[in-house]
Parts: structure tokens; C-alpha cells; sequence
């Protein structure tokens, strides 16, 4: 089952300054099943964030058809439609949101109860992730008092604490060292299920190891690798 399916997808701005439009995307067409991992590479610039973002419904689409999770979406979507496919989606940003004068364990239960999970099953759903991702030493510690790599962690644990079908990754390495980036990787690979997609942007082509597809945007255009 398709989750995400994207046709002649352009994404333009209009440029006051030169008063022009830039195109930064151009005729995408992208079609992610259910389950797996897939990878999108290319420089700096070349419209992935844009991209992720479309898929995430933090953008629409100037022209093309978009789908999501079910659901066909556009610039004149209703809020209620929106709202329905961005409970399913967890979105990691190159700089995660992490909150002070909260502890690590708290966070993640609030927000797998916020998802509409019972206090205890919130609290359980908390220790397991805390476990999964290896935080569980931090949980009594403001999130903004650890490393990049144990941010990264939390980040990751919060959003999942949602039960969320589809996970956008947005350069989910890009500011960490060698032995940090490994450690996410291994994590990210971990949570590979069939109930669980995962769409990572990245300019690092090694990422492509672990997906099961792989694509590379340059230039606003969309070209699948494997």
C-alpha cells in the first residue's frame, strides 16, 4: 500500500527582489510504500527540506497531485483534513524542538499521552523507548543539558512516543561526529517495521546503505537510484 504518492509535484517562490519565480521543485513524482526505509540525497539547495516538508503538509504544492496516508491534500485542504494526516506523522528537524524545565522522562510522557494514551500506558510507552533509545540514564535531566547525539536520541523517542505511521528525518546527522551519527543509524535501522515508514533527507550519500530505496534531488529534479 502506497502512504505517500506525489505526481508532477512543482513547488515555485516568487522572488521580490528580481521579481521572478524559482522553480524548486520541478515535475516530482514519488511513490513510498508502507514500511521500509527510503533516502533522499543531493546537495545543499537542491529542495529537500522543501520536499520532506510537502510530504510533512508544512507546504503545499503550487501544481501536482498529492496524496498522504490516504488522503489527497493541497493548498485548499481543510484544516480538519490536514490535521487528521499530521497526527500520523512524526517530523524530526535539523534542529529538534526540546524543552527546558522539564526532565527527559516527562517529556516523552507527555507526549505519548498527548497522543491520547492513559497515564499508565503513557508512563510504560516512556520506559520503553527510554530503554530503546538508551536515554533511560537521563531521564530525570533537562533535554537541553545533553550532548548533540543524546538531543538526537530524545528527539527521536518523543516523536514515537505518538505511535506515528510515517517518520520525515531531516538530515537526522547532519551536526554530529562519526560515533554519534553511527549510533543513530543503528537506532533508525532498529525501528524498521512494517507498520512504520521512514523518509530521511540527507546530503551524505552513505546514508543510501540503509535503505531500501534510495533517490537523489538536484536541481529541483527527482531521480531514483535503487
Amino acid at each position: 500500500m502506497s502512504i505517500v504518492e506525489l505526481r508532477n509535484i512543482q513547488y515555485s517562490i516568487f522572488d521580490k527582489r528580481t521579481e521572478t519565480t524559482i522553480d524548486i521543485l520541478k515535475d516530482i513524482n514519488l511513490q513510498i510504500k508502507q514500511g521500509g526505509i527510503y533516502v533522499i540525497t543531493g546537495p545543499s539547495g537542491s529542495g529537500k527540506t522543501t520536499l520532506l516538508q510537502i510530504i510533512g503538509t508544512i507546504l503545499h504544492q503550487s501544481k501536482g497531485f498529492c496524496k498522504i496516508l490516504s488522503q489527497e491534500l493541497s493548498a485548499e485542504s481543510s484544516i480538519e483534513q490536514i490535521s487528521d494526516v499530521r497526527k500520523q506523522i512524526g517530523y524530526l528537524f535539523q534542529t529538534p524542538f526540546l524543552p527546558k524545565g522539564i526532565s527527559v522522562k516527562d517529556f516523552i510522557e507527555l507526549q505519548a499521552s498527548l497522543s491520547g494514551l492513559g497515564m499508565n500506558t503513557a508512563k510504560n510507552k516512556s520506559e520503553e523507548l527510554l530503554t530503546h533509545f538508551d536515554i533511560q540514564q537521563f531521564a530525570k535531566k533537562p533535554p537541553t543539558t545533553l550532548s548533540g547525539g543524546e538531543k538526537q536520541r530524545v528527539a527521536l523517542a518523543s516523536i514515537l512516543a505518538k505511535n506515528v505511521k510515517l517518520l520525515l528525518l531531516d538530515e537526522p546527522t547532519g551536526s554530529l561526529d562519526y560515533d554519534n551519527k553511527k549510533v543513530i543509524w543503528d537506532l533508525i535501522t532498529k525501528l524498521k517495521h512494517d507498520e512504520l515508514t521512514i523518509i530521511i533527507v540527507s546530503h551524505d550519500d552513505s546514508v543510501c546503505e540503509f535503505a531500501d530505496e534510495s533517490f537523489v534531488l538536484d536541481a529541483g529534479f527527482l531521480k531514483k537510484l535503487s
